[in-house]
């Protein structure tokens, strides 16, 4: 027969503070082959106290038989059989068990048989109170654990607080926010422990425009070493924009010494577990000023000069030699480094100096010399006149270079212009001769590019400048605007409008010692020399090109037996008037052969005049009537392949023998003075 017996007050008051169990039958003998089991629970916050006043079990080893265990959950308390006396004199206790828990079980079992009477057990249980505070192996309180009757509550020390689990404490540590230049941020308690289970997160948030650094000695940190995993359980983290270091722990701070950021704004982030805590660790802060570059814009030098330019730096921003400010004549403007590490007026630029196009100058064009086509800084070009035709005046070459004023500078010249003058003397074809004038050979085409014809009145004249037309002053001395014509050598009207270029004077000058007579009676040709000066210049050509001047060096000096050429439309041996050109070669003879020659309708040639202002020259080719104020053109001693005007055709006893030509290199002074004067200034400098 099997006995489940249940102790009715235990059950019925779950959280009594006392009890009384019994086993079944006390204290009568207990049945055989009994197992009963009583759970003993007391209010939260109390202990057990459960004692035995009687206790008399069948005795076996290991209490096989007949026993009593008490157990705490799984774990057993103890395990009593066979019978026991008080532990103590005038005590009633035979065992006792103390233990902090609220609840117990104690169950009690029997054999099938018992050889004697046993009477069993009484126990009694009482709620005692307990330190929470030192009764267990594990402190329920993070820091300051207070016992009370019945209970323990937790307490944290000053700048804590008590997590919602009432046991645990944490350190209030966030929204710690650093807006000074320059600081100090601790961990919480530095240099002592800091504490356990906490987050803490602290800002440093400096004013745009500066960078923040930190500073972290090794000496400065502590944190709990990372396990064997190297998984750090207490960390320092910091972040900064997109920039993240740690996080970090040990002993010694493993970061570098100095971190720096391209923020104003940091958080340092810092946890700890509930295990293992060390002094923590120090950071020193200061904001960088945030740098702009060393150049505010290309082509540019900066004042002052600095190795670092840093936030609210000014400086002045001054062009390169040869550049200067987009948009404007400015050579420098004023910038900041601004709070976004960028320059103010960043956006101008400096740009190479544009000199302009090259000015044209008449009869040439420029032609760059240098890799840069274009008319900015250092560009260099040269003028080129138009060949063969023309040449610069006085200048072999003429090169300019687009300087840092802006203005394209020769080093001789400075900025004026070069000119273009005609080349002189040369004809495009070279002179043939084979006859005389009076009489003579035509001329070819190019073989005297000067030779101006003079339609009305009838007679010639010699180009020597763009403008200027030279020719004897009995020629013009009744007509200052003559009808004239280059570049013929047909002076039939036909050809003329179709071939020639028409010359059209804006003034005549007559030289002041010609002396006013009538044609027909006049016996003094000295001085017979006239200048026109065109409307427009005249363009050159292979048919139209300027004769040369004499010099004044002594090589100009005419000496009897030098030879030189002479061309005209003038009157021919039957007196007529040919429409072709006509030349011949003569030499220079002395004068007393032009004194003895009997001139036409007068028995005494000394009612001539003859002056060192005229050329002698002829004997067999001549000039004649018509040919008046044609150059008498001679090789040039001092350039080869060139000819210069010795003389003008001026008069003659008689056509076919000797002629007198007006000695131009008499007038030289008085040429040059009437053309500057009359001619634009520039064409003289």
């Amino acid at each position: 027969l099997r006995y489940l017996l249940l102790c009715l007050p235990v059950w019925a008051d779950a959280a009594s503070m006392y009890g009384e169990i019994l086993s079944p039958n006390y204290p009568q003998v207990y049945p055989n082959d009994v197992q009963e089991s009583w759970e003993i629970q007391v209010p939260p916050g109390y202990g057990i106290h459960l004692y035995f006043t009687h206790l008399d079990l069948e005795p076996s080893q290991n209490c096989e038989y007949d026993s009593v265990k008490i157990l705490s959950g799984v774990h057993v308390e103890g395990v009593l059989c066979g019978r026991k006396k008080p532990r103590a004199p005038g005590s009633p206790i035979v065992e006792e068990f103390r233990v902090p828990y609220n609840v117990l079980t104690m169950t009690f079992q029997s054999d099938f048989s018992n050889e004697e009477h046993f009477t069993g057990f009484a126990a009694y249980y009482v709620a005692v109170d307990l330190d929470e505070c030192t009764d267990f192996v594990d402190e329920p309180c993070s820091h300051h654990c207070n016992n009370y009757i019945g209970g323990y509550f937790c307490t944290c020390p000053p700048d804590y607080f008590l997590y919602e689990d009432k046991k645990t404490c944490g350190v209030n540590c966030s929204g710690n926010v650093f807006t000074e230049p320059s600081g100090e941020i601790t961990s919480p308690n530095y240099p002592n422990q800091y504490p356990e289970s906490s987050k803490c997160e602290y800002q440093v948030i400096l004013r745009p425009g500066y960078f923040v650094t930190l500073t972290i000695h090794s000496g400065d940190f502590d944190v709990e070493p990372a396990d064997s995993k190297g998984h750090c359980h207490d960390s320092l983290t910091i972040v900064s924009g997109e920039q993240h270091f740690g996080p970090y722990c040990g002993s010694k701070f493993p970061g570098p010494p100095e971190i720096k950021t391209r923020n104003n704004i940091l958080n340092i982030i810092f946890q700890t577990d509930h295990r293992v805590q060390h002094k923590g660790w120090k950071i020193r802060y200061h904001g960088d000023p945030i740098t702009c570059r060393q150049s505010v814009i290309p082509n540019s030098v900066l004042e002052p000069k600095k190795d670092k330019y840093v936030l609210r730096d000014n400086v002045k921003v001054t062009c390169v030699e040869g550049y200067e400010i987009e948009r404007d004549t400015l050579r420098f403007f004023y910038s900041s480094c601004q709070e976004n590490g960028e320059w103010t007026n960043s956006h101008l630029s400096c740009v190479p100096v544009n000199c302009g196009e090259p000015v044209p100058i008449d009869n040439g064009q420029a032609i760059y010399i240098s890799e840069l086509h274009e008319p900015l800084y250092k560009a260099v070009f040269r003028y080129v006149c138009d060949a063969p035709y023309y040449t610069l005046k006085n200048e072999s070459e003429v090169v300019y270079q687009c300087s840092a004023s802006g203005q394209w500078v020769n080093e001789k010249m400075g900025t004026k212009l070069p000119k273009c003058v005609p080349v002189c003397g040369v004809p495009s074809k070279r002179i043939q001769e084979t006859a005389k004038i009076f009489g003579g050979t035509p001329a070819a085409k190019g073989n005297f590019p000067w030779q101006v014809y003079f339609a009305n009145p009838r007679g010639g004249g010699v180009l020597i400048s763009e403008r200027w037309v030279m020719t004897a002053a009995h020629v013009v001395e009744e007509f200052d605007k003559p009808n004239m014509y280059a570049g013929v050598i047909n002076v039939a009207e036909e050809s003329l409008h179709r071939e020639g270029t028409q010359l059209i004077p804006e003034a005549s000058f007559i030289h002041p010692g010609w002396k006013n007579q009538p044609p027909e009676t006049r016996t003094d040709f000295d001085n017979d020399i006239a200048l026109l000066k065109l409307r427009e210049p005249v363009k050159m050509g292979p048919n139209i090109s300027p004769l040369c001047l004499p010099g004044k060096s002594p090589e100009y000096e005419l000496q009897e037996g030098t030879l030189g050429y002479i061309a005209g439309w003038g009157q021919k041996e039957k007196g007529r008037l040919p429409i072709w050109l006509w030349k011949a070669q003569i030499p220079v003879v002395n004068m007393d052969r032009c004194r003895s020659v009997k001139p036409e309708g007068s028995a005494d040639s000394s009612a001539y005049r003859f002056t060192d202002n005229m050329i002698c020259a002829g004997g067999g080719k001549d000039s004649c009537r018509g040919d008046s104020g044609g150059a008498y053109a001679i090789p040039d001693p001092l350039y080869d392949n060139r000819y210069y005007v010795a003389g003008l055709i001026s008069w003659g006893p008689r056509c076919g023998t000797f002629g007198l030509y007006t000695k131009v290199v008499r007038y030289l002074d008085w040429i040059t003075e009437t053309m500057s004067k009359h001619e634009d200034p520039e064409t003289w400098q």
